[in-house]
């Protein structure tokens, strides 16, 4: 039954592993929870959150997708969870607002060379992308996307266009409270955490049989 699915090779029953798979599309996922319910010990749990996030990537950097809003934000790392703010990692990102598909990337900086091709691998051609006035934007190319600008200094919405930014501005804010454990124990593993993020965000109460559709897309049974 487990051949070449996504169970192949685990020692766990199956039924614990979809109890997993439930806890963790409904966002039950600290070890301790884990740990009370389904017995598994921290290295098992850690693995198998791992597994999970790496179908997330799958998922959101597979394929560009219609997103409205772009930005980038700065994830700041504490060491251990207290003392000073240690040199963090930008995350450039965006979201459509109607049907919440979204994607976020560590990037090294924010520069027109990091940015724009990114924005056209991730991107659908065709695109009305909303951004604030970042001078990397500038060089958006038009012949692929209309690109409409908010002047933050000066306003929230525009007044002229309607102009505005905030779904993606508060995205952030729920992705670093979120990840404030991942930022103080491994940074590294900062891409995964994000799609996970992306995922909850975008299938919220639907996560469940997203993950189960997702599953046998990528780990086909014939």
């Amino acid at each position: 039954m487990r051949i070449g699915s996504f169970f192949e090779g685990a020692h766990i029953p199956l039924t614990e592993l979809v109890e997993f798979l439930y806890f963790w599309a409904d966002n039950l996922q600290t070890t301790a929870f884990l740990h009370k319910n389904l017995g598994w010990g921290e290295h098992t749990i850690t693995d198998w959150k791992n597994f999970l996030r790496d179908l997330c990537v799958e998922e959101f950097l597979a394929n560009p997708q219609p997103i409205g809003e772009i930005d980038e934000s700065k994830f700041r790392y504490r060491k251990y969870s207290r003392g000073r703010m240690l040199s963090g990692q930008w995350v450039f990102g965006g979201i459509d607002r109607e049907t919440k598909d979204i994607f976020m990337i560590p990037v090294q900086d924010r520069s027109a060379a990091t940015l724009v091709p990114l924005i056209q691998r991730y991107i659908l051609p065709g695109t009305t992308i909303l951004s604030d006035e970042w001078a990397s934007y500038n060089s958006i190319p038009a012949a692929s996307f209309q690109h409409l600008t908010v002047n933050h200094s000066l306003n929230f919405v525009d007044p002229t266009t309607g102009v505005y930014t905030q779904t993606v501005e508060s995205t952030w804010g729920g992705a670093k409270k979120r990840l404030r454990n991942c930022m103080t124990t491994n940074p590294i593993l900062l891409d995964t955490h994000l799609s996970e993020v992306c995922w909850q965000k975008k299938y919220g109460e639907a996560s469940f049989s997203n993950l189960i559709m997702e599953i046998r897309k990528q780990y086909p049974v014939v």
